[in-house]
């Protein structure tokens, strides 16, 4: 069964969409982003730098203590998180930025399903009951929306910890929380305050620096997408060498078959999806902009939070909301991966979006943490 293969698979630290890599040694800071993602492909490639306006945001950075890792994004919302034993569960506490944000306690996971009654927590014997929902047919995640200051602390100093159903229990490994804590609390510049995770003092949390504003970006007008063309590539696009690359990574003959795509982006700009490989759960795809007849290609390069990707996984553009999607799934069961959502300023790509979970460890993708984040206007 798919759920026996390795379940911790870590993801190179960039934050890079594709290739799905093992990620670098314990302890090791991610390598940190540039302040505003601009993308920087060859000369050739069309610059997908993002429309982003107002002043310098931190980087996104990826840190691992142990057996917990902490993110935080460009925005400065953290998270901190650590698994279950086999990898079949996860505790993860979020805490957004600034003077008014309180942390956010989830946990949960696949493995609990034969026990009896809610799932709860147990640190050191003390037993921690939150909000009991179900996550599929054989996972639940409990949810603490106001924890309580005893579970922040047994989480950061506690000795056990088992996430129980009845007589079903998975244990949970708290080496490195209190580490991983602590970095937030300095990334966020909360130590000493009455609202730091770990190392908590008398100052008022109005010392707490406001959350960092994050990028605008204002995406161009829907176009009408009649009359574009069908089903293969224009002659141009297929000449193009990297296609050519593409064409044989795919081995499906001489042209491609259905998975290419082409939509308006304005009167004179077509974007071009080209499929350029695949694998059982992931499906890859070059983009490329020509004008309207289909000729000048230029590769796209869209921007990360670490910097730059031309190959995105499992992706597909909206042209009535001018925005690119892509998952790049660890392993099949989606709980582990990368995606990011672009949108097409009238100019470029811009990232508005980017979550990464580099651990599967049965966590739902809509707790998945944040690397990078903007608004639209």
């Amino acid at each position: 069964m798919e759920r026996l293969m390795t379940p911790r698979l870590r993801f190179a630290a960039t934050v890079a969409l594709v290739p799905l890599a093992l990620a670098a040694c314990k302890g090791q800071e991610a390598a940190s982003a540039p302040e505003a993602p601009t993308a920087q492909p060859p000369a050739e490639a069309a610059v997908a730098a993002p429309a982003v306006q107002g002043g310098a945001h931190p980087p996104s950075v990826t840190r691992e203590f142990r057996d917990w890792t902490a993110i935080c994004d460009n925005t400065n919302h953290c998270v901190a998180f650590g698994s279950a034993e086999e990898n079949m569960g996860f505790v993860m506490v979020s805490l957004a930025p600034g003077p008014q944000a309180r942390p956010v306690v989830h946990m949960g996971g696949w493995g609990l399903e034969d026990g009896q009654g809610d799932v709860y927590a147990e640190i050191d014997g003390r037993r921690y009951a939150g909000k009991n929902s179900k996550m599929d047919e054989e996972g639940d995640v409990i949810a603490f929306q106001t924890p309580s200051a005893q579970l922040l602390h047994d989480l950061g100093n506690g000795s056990f910890m088992a996430l129980r159903r009845g007589d079903e229990k998975m244990k949970v490994s708290l080496g490195g929380a209190a580490a991983a804590f602590l970095w937030i609390d300095e990334r966020q510049g909360r130590l000493g305050t009455s609202t730091a995770l770990i190392r908590r003092g008398d100052q008022p949390a109005s010392g707490v620096p406001a959350a960092p504003a994050a990028p605008r970006v204002t995406l161009a007008p829907a176009v009408a997408q009649n009359g574009l063309p069908q089903d293969d590539l224009s002659p141009a696009v297929l000449a193009h060498a990297r296609v050519k690359e593409c064409l044989a990574e795919t081995r499906r003959g001489e042209r491609f078959e259905a998975e290419v795509e082409v939509a308006r982006l304005a009167a004179d700009k077509l974007l071009w999806s080209v499929p350029c490989g695949e694998g059982a759960y992931n499906f890859s795809q070059a983009y490329f902009l020509t004008t309207a007849d289909g000729n000048a290609p230029q590769p796209v390069a869209f921007p990360t939070a670490a910097g730059s990707e031309q190959t995105l996984v499992n992706s597909r553009y909206d042209p009535k909301t001018r925005t690119l999607f892509a998952f790049a799934k660890g392993r099949g069961l989606g709980d582990c991966g990368h995606m990011g959502v672009w949108g097409w300023t009238g100019e470029r790509f811009a990232l508005l979006e980017e979550k990464a979970m580099p651990t599967c460890t049965a966590m739902p993708q809509d707790l998945w943490p944040s690397t990078w984040r903007a608004t639209k206007d």
